[in-house]
């Protein structure tokens, strides 16, 4: 039903339109009539119709200064002029101003029916345009959130190349390019003591308005309800860190007036797109080392001892060891003579700490779940709070390198068919001086940071190691079966340098190519 006012000078007019027309059998309701254009616009402000009927010529207001103003302050009320002057000066006026119809009087009931009922069709036309571009805007807004989350996730996991990292940050408007990054991992708990939801509406705390502030031109990801990600970006390593100890004061007075707990992970001012996830990694681990510094904490020797271990004793052991050597492994990693420490279970706990980072990264780098995994690790840091005799902390650090086994083998399958892919591409292409991380890389779309973690996860090696063998295998093939040259062979099997090649070869098979060919 859309409401109709009209207004006109004269009675009989006015009475006329309003007896002939059976209104609400029309789809209309007549909301009133008005003698002139000032006694009109206060009804229509107050009443809203869809369609005014008016005349021109009337005293104190006429008609089309009535319709410019409805115009200028309600554009969507349909205006038809009803008019007795048939001069071309009033209805170029009105087509002006924006009226839809402009009819000369006198004019039959059946004529102005029709008239409004081409008027009704074009404001239902009108409104259903506008509900489905409302539509299509809300879920153009929702969809560009969750694609500008899983652009900045997979930045910071350096799960996409650098352009395409690029492309997808120009499309969805966020300004990603500078001349340097650092990424800060902030993650809200409230204190035990408190007595608070375990997932506070950290938005609604005026300081976080004040860190989003300090922050506002950083890159946001919300990781979760507790946990946010900021990627802090500008032309200046000193503005960065000058943010990042911002951050730090401002975290220090939530924690002193509010009842939260905050654990912050701060990585290293990074210059490139492509290391934006290596400063995210570092950031994560920092982050664990907080978590557990407040939950645990621990001065003199304890941090000696744990600052010269070896964590890559962790990190080779995931790469090249195997789920039945975990028991012997733990124990060698868990001596019973902690460091001489005089209370040896702080540096256990702070062993698994770092055993818990090792594997952390380790799944990062492989380019796994890490929020899967620490999700799976809860129950097992839970147990580890509470424990404090050695075998038992042993028994916790079992169970965190069984977990992480699980996800090196879901690792393997995830990507076999991307490393069956690089291999068989190595194996066309090694013959080529030019072959290098990146064009394979490119080859299976990865960008090269993410490729070279994956590649040496899977194999036990590095790309340039594994090209390497591939070239000399073929090479000692090659001094077997044949009677070309030395020098022929090293370019057969991609070295433009004879010298350089000798080099390699004997650096691999203990021998020369010549003293290869004679044991032959």
């Amino acid at each position: 039903m859309k409401k109709v006012l009209l207004v006109d000078d004269e009675i009989l007019v006015r009475e006329g339109i309003r007896d002939r027309i059976s209104w609400e059998s029309e789809g209309f309701i007549y909301s009133g009539d008005a003698p002139d254009g000032e006694m009109a616009a206060p009804m229509i402000e107050r009443m809203s119709p869809d369609i005014v009927l008016t005349d021109i010529k009337m005293p104190f207001m006429d008609g089309l200064q009535l319709s410019k103003i409805v115009k200028e302050r309600m554009p969507w009320i349909k205006i038809i002029i009803l008019s007795g002057h048939d001069e071309f000066n009033y209805a170029r006026e009105a087509l002006r101003i924006g009226v839809e119809e402009y009819c000369l009087k006198p004019i039959s009931s059946v004529e102005l029916l029709k008239t409004l009922h081409q008027v009704s069709e074009k404001i239902d036309v009108e409104r259903q345009e506008k509900k489905e571009l409302e539509a299509l805007q809300l879920k153009a807004t929702v969809n560009r959130e969750l694609f500008k989350d899983q652009s900045l996730t997979d930045l910071c996991t350096g799960a996409v190349p650098t352009t395409e990292a690029i492309q997808a940050a120009e499309a969805l408007q966020i300004p990603l390019i500078a001349g340097h990054y650092l990424v800060i991992i902030t993650e809200f708990e409230p204190k035990p003591e408190a007595g608070l939801p375990l997932t506070p509406v950290l938005e609604e705390e005026p300081i976080f308005g004040q860190i989003r502030m300090d922050l506002s031109g950083s890159l946001h990801l919300k990781r979760s309800k507790k946990e946010h990600v900021w990627i802090v970006k500008g032309d200046h390593p000193e503005d960065l860190e000058q943010s990042a100890r911002r951050l730090l004061r401002n975290v220090k007075k939530l924690e002193e007036t509010r009842p939260y707990v905050v654990y912050v992970g701060i990585g290293r001012v990074k210059n490139r797109v492509q290391e934006i996830s290596g400063s995210y990694s570092e950031a994560d681990q920092n982050k664990s080392y907080q978590r557990f510094l407040k939950n645990r904490p621990m001065t003199g020797p304890e941090w000696q001892g744990l600052q010269g271990y070896d964590r890559n004793k962790v990190t080779n052991f995931l790469k090249y060891g195997d789920a039945s050597q975990t028991g012997e492994f733990v124990r060698g990693y868990l001596p019973e003579n902690a460091a001489a420490s005089p209370d040896p279970t702080y540096y256990w706990h702070y062993l698994i700490l770092d055993m818990v980072a090792a594997v952390t990264q380790y799944i990062h780098e492989s380019g796994g779940d890490v929020k899967a995994f620490l999700q799976e690790m809860e129950p097992v840091e839970e147990r580890l709070l509470g424990r404090y005799d050695l075998e038992d902390i042993r028994s916790c650090a079992a169970s965190i390198l069984k977990l992480a086994f699980k996800y090196r083998d879901q690792f393997k399958d995830k990507y076999s068919d991307l490393l069956s892919k690089a291999k068989d591409y190595i194996a066309g292409h090694f013959d080529k001086p030019d072959i290098s991380l990146q064009s394979v890389a490119a080859y299976v779309n990865v960008s090269p940071s993410h490729f070279s973690g994956v590649f040496s996860q899977a194999t036990g090696q590095t790309f340039i190691d594994y090209l390497i063998k591939t070239r000399i295998k073929r090479a000692m093939e090659s001094l077997k079966t044949t009677n070309l040259k030395s020098y022929e062979i090293a370019a057969m099997v991609g070295y433009n340098d004879p010298h350089y090649f000798n080099s390699v070869f004997k650096k691999v098979t203990g021998v020369t190519t010549k003293v290869f060919r004679n044991q032959a």
